[in-house]
Formats: C-alpha cells, structure tokens, sequence
C-alpha cells in the first residue's frame, strides 16, 4: 500500500501528529521548522526588495546591535558557524553595507561596523521584519504571547545550560522535582 502524500497547499498546515518521525516531536525539530517556515518568505521578499539575503540581514542586525565587533563574536550571538558569518560580512563589504577595519588592540582580528548605507538597510529591513513578526503573532492573544516570550526564555536558558553539562544534555532526563529533592537529599545534615 503506497503512503498517502499530502499536496503541498497543505503541508504549512500539518499537525504534530501527522508526521510520524521522531523528530516530529522534538522541541528542536519544531522549533528549527518553525524558524525554516519564517525565513522562507523571509529569503524570498529579502533580496527582492532589499538586495539582501537572510543570512546577510542576521550579520546586519548584530553589527547595528554592537558597533565595532568582531565577526567571531557575530558567530557567538547567532550559536553558528564562523565561516558562514565571514562569507556574510565579505558580501556585505563588497556591497557596501559593512567597513571592516583592524583591531587596534588585536592586528589579527577585524572590528566591524555598518556604513551609512548599511544603517539604512538595517532601518528598512527592521521595519518590515517587525511588521512580519506582528503578523505572525496575530494568531495569538496578549496572555499566549506573553506565555511564549517566558517559555523561549527558559528553553533557551535551559539549552545553554545544557551545553555546560559533560554530556551535553543527551543522559536520561531528570524532572525538575527529581534535580530538587536529589539536591536537598546533599544538604540535609547527618
């Protein structure tokens, strides 16, 4: 018996139970697919209307955040790859969006920053994104928008927590009640 498809008018409104993987249900998956849904029509309205591809708008939006940085800690902020944010700042230099001069303190590294024309850019492609992310969010109410900015902080707080564990985070998982009493079970005098 083949497996039914889905036609692709409807694959944006598949639930979590539709897709059978594992990865279905992975808050990460999710997430990243959530993230992958936004920043196609993101790709495709970018450089279309700005000159500027997704990822190029990512390093813009840093350089605009902290004036003067290194593309090393442009990686850092985003959690990606340096050699993906170094081919984004070469783009940029050469369309004139981004200066790059040397570390006075460092001859090894660059400091970068945007140049007026990329101030511009940052202020016309911010304008739209927000405009985006409000569209978005009209799916929800005030109280669920409010709920999800306190969830994303804490699974991104737990994550990077994670991150500092030997195993990164890959053990058995531990519930929050288990990690108190294991720990009050280490204070309680003898």
């Amino acid at each position: 018996m083949t497996p039914m498809v889905k036609p692709a008018a409807t694959m944006g409104r598949m639930s979590r139970s539709d897709d059978p993987r594992l990865l279905g249900a992975l808050v990460s998956h999710r997430v990243l697919v959530l993230s992958n849904t936004l920043a196609l029509a993101a790709s495709r309205y970018y450089p279309r209307r700005f000159g500027i591809r997704v990822p190029e708008w990512r390093v813009i939006d840093a350089l605009h955040a902290g004036k003067g940085i290194s593309a090393n800690r442009i990686a850092q902020w985003l959690r990606t790859d340096k050699a993906w944010v170094k081919r984004s700042v070469d783009q940029l230099v050469a369309a004139g969006h981004v200066r790059r001069r040397a570390d006075p303190t460092d001859a090894r590294r660059f400091l970068l920053s945007l140049t007026a024309k990329g101030e511009r850019t940052y202020e016309a492609i911010a304008a739209a994104a927000r405009r985006r992310n409000e569209n978005v969010l009209t799916a929800l109410s005030s109280a669920e928008r409010r709920a999800l900015e306190g969830l994303l902080g804490k699974l991104q707080a737990q994550a990077a927590a994670l991150l500092a564990e030997p195993d990164w985070g890959f053990a058995a998982a531990r519930s929050v009640r288990t990690a108190k009493t294991r720990s009050a079970r280490l204070t309680v005098p003898a």
